[in-house]
């Protein structure tokens, strides 16, 4: 039977529609196959690596921090270690995956004397690697890890391996300056310094540690494994082996370090048996010490007391001892005094203050003052150290010699009226103090320095604008007539002008003046050096494992006094007159020195933080004709400088010149001169 037209037209078309379809269908399969083999080809084939392959880092050991003759402080040593396959015992949430597992975390708790919780807290962290044993316990003792061996049965995916960690052979010795390491947190990660490192890496937290951590650092190791989709792994791709990081060669002396260490703290313990003309015994609280290169600047000794041991840091501080160094009753243990102790630096900052007025023209450096016995300024009185004598007219090397307080308010204060008459202040002291190496950190390279404060105007402007609403509140609720209530309504309406006694204070080290122990330190050194100011410095030099030399720190000027020949004559003068003569304020402290082969000059010091007790000061160097070292020494609550400082002082001196040494040295207290 003949098919009607229309009938066949009908299938042709429904045909013709199905073969389009089929044509459409393959050419999209045909340029979806296109685009994936080619045009993304690439970006899935890193994808399929990308989870066949796993990256394991292997620690690079750090290089050591060594001595000038080569001693180590710091090294790396072998140390026994429990760790545990974290895929084998934690499920994906962190728990553990059965009851054997659980049993298995409960023991590894009770061998390790740590909480369960922990335990899995060390276990889950996502700063290690989950293709390499997890660290769960560092440094055991090798009675914890024969434990392990010895009872696989009880503790499957628990082994006992060896790791590198910090060893420091002198213990305690230098823990300020070498620092600690530990482990990189989420928001240093974040930052471009830290672009190459992985959670879970070791940085320098501290010290030297801290500020040679990229020289100290090396190369990580990097091992690539093939693994399966449920993470087996099948074979090693590649095998980089890590290099060990330089090595970082101080200038410190070995000998001087630990004697200077011993000397502070025997003679902080020893002041404590003095007793104050009030009576009562001295705190001595705390302190510093540095002994510099006057002619490098580098760093030959310097310590803070009280200290920490940093081999308690090694696989991670207890809560308990971090609490410990923390409590305010300990002295704050951690925080190097030396480079980040702000204290007044009450007469060692005279020399700073004599050279601005005559900088600034209102005496000349043998031009006289009366050194009287107070000086009256608005119904204030500023009296001298040395109370109810006039000690008649002197220069500024008598000055220095005496620590004559008046002589200085006197100048202060003749500034201070040219300042206030000047459409445009100059405020000498700031300049001048600043090239002095005050108010200004001195780029040693430690971590932590504090710059210190020269006030002036615009400080007091600054603070009164950051005080003032307290200030003023203070005043409302203060009892109508009281002195406080006249004090803080004063400061509430006028704190921010800069007055004559601000600057009479700052004259003498004093008011709101503040420096560190290295800056007083840097700024002898420059008197020493005839005017150069260096910078201080701890590095001197970075050496590659295989011994070359990679890097030499070379001595940096950083600055010039700027004073005449005339007026660094006249300060080197006074400072040695204050040991060398009787009238100097110095000068008991050093008796039976042998100053006739090594003659010394220094200034004593002698800072008021009411209501505690002074601070003690003393800078010095020697031998004066050719100075090969400058020592400051500053105890917190130490008394008078003659008194505490300088006879520690002494002792390092006597030590460094091979005079007394530090096993064989005695304390002998100081007079008691509060200047």
């Amino acid at each position: 039977m003949a098919i009607p037209p229309s009938e066949s037209s009908s299938s042709v078309l429904r045909l013709t529609f199905l073969a389009v379809m089929v044509i459409t269908l393959f050419v999209a399969l045909f340029a979806r196959l296109w685009f994936l083999q080619v045009m993304a080809g690439d970006r899935y084939v890193e994808l399929a690596d990308s989870n066949r392959l796993r990256t394991v880092i292997t620690e690079a050991p750090r290089g050591e921090i060594l001595t000038s003759d080569g001693e180590a402080l710091v090294r790396n040593r072998p140390a026994l270690a429990i760790s545990a396959d974290r895929q084998a015992l934690l499920d994906a949430a962190g728990a553990p995956v059965d009851e054997e597992a659980e049993r298995v975390i409960e023991r590894l708790a009770v061998l390790l004397e740590l909480e369960v919780d922990e335990v899995l807290e060390r276990l889950a962290s996502q700063r290690r690697s989950p293709f390499r044993p997890v660290p769960i316990a560092v440094d055991v003792t090798p009675e914890v890890a024969f434990a392990v061996q010895e009872r696989r049965e009880l503790f499957p995916a628990v082994v006992s391996e060896t790791l590198p960690v910090r060893e420091y052979p002198h213990g305690t010795l230098a823990a300020h300056l070498i620092g600690y390491i530990g482990e990189i947190s989420q928001q240093e990660l974040l930052r471009p310094e830290f672009a190459d490192y992985r959670a879970g890496d070791l940085v320098g937290r501290s010290g030297l540690e801290q500020s040679y951590e990229a020289d100290l650092r090396g190369v990580t190791g990097q091992r690539r494994l093939v693994v399966n989709a449920r993470g087996d792994v099948l074979d090693v791709q590649s095998d980089r082996e890590p290099v060990q990081g330089a090595d970082l060669v101080t200038s410190l002396d070995l000998d001087l370090q630990l004697a200077t260490e011993q000397l502070l703290e025997d003679g902080i313990l020893a002041s404590r048996e003095i007793r104050r003309d009030d009576g009562q015994l001295l705190p001595s609280t705390a302190g510093s010490a540095i002994v510099l290169d006057a002619r490098t600047g580098a760093i030959l000794a310097m310590t803070s007391y009280p200290t920490y041991d940093p081999r308690e840091f090694v696989g991670g501080v207890t809560q308990e001892y971090f609490d410990l160094l923390a409590d305010p009753e300990n002295e704050r243990p951690l925080v190097n005094r030396a480079i980040s102790g702000l204290y007044p630096p009450g007469s060692v900052f005279k020399t700073a203050s004599g050279a601005a007025w005559v900088e600034a023209g209102v005496v000349t450096p043998r031009s006289t003052v009366e050194c009287a016995p107070a000086f009256e300024l608005g119904g204030n009185t500023f009296r001298n150290w040395n109370r109810g004598v006039n000690e008649g007219m002197m220069d500024l090397s008598d000055a220095l010699t005496r620590s004559c307080d008046t002589y200085f308010y006197e100048l202060a204060f003749d500034q201070w009226l040219r300042e206030e008459n000047a459409d445009e202040p100059d405020e000498v002291l700031i300049r001048v103090a600043e090239r002095f190496g005050f108010g200004v950190t001195t780029g040693i390279d430690l971590p932590g320095e504090a710059s210190g404060r020269v006030p002036g105007r615009q400080w007091r402007f600054d603070y009164w604008v950051a005080n003032r609403d307290n200030y003023c509140r203070q005043a409302d609720l203060a009892s109508p007539g009281s002195y406080a209530s006249e004090l803080y309504s004063d400061l509430c309406q006028f704190g921010a002008a800069w007055r004559g006694g601000d600057a009479v204070n700052s004259s003498i080290g004093q008011g709101d003046v503040l420096s560190t122990p290295l800056q007083v330190a840097a700024s002898y050194q420059a008197i020493a050096n005839d005017g150069g100011l260096l910078r201080p410095h701890l590095g001197a030099r970075i050496v590659a494992p295989d011994g070359t030399v990679l890097r030499e720190i070379e001595p940096e000027v950083v600055g010039e006094l700027g004073v005449s020949d005339q007026t660094l004559q006249v300060m080197q003068e006074g400072l040695e007159r204050v040991v060398m003569t009787d009238r100097g304020t110095g000068s008991s402290a050093f008796r039976g020195f042998p100053l006739d082969e090594i003659p010394v000059a220094g200034k004593t010091g002698t800072a008021e933080l009411r209501p505690k007790v002074p601070y003690a000061w003393f800078a010095g160097y020697a031998p004066i004709d050719d100075p090969e070292i400058v020592v400051v020494v500053n105890v917190e609550q130490g008394g008078g400088g003659s008194q505490t400082a300088a006879p520690i002082v002494r002792n390092i001196m006597a030590h460094y010149f091979g005079i007394v040494l530090a096993e064989d040295a005695e304390f002998e207290a100081g007079e008691e001169i509060l200047d």
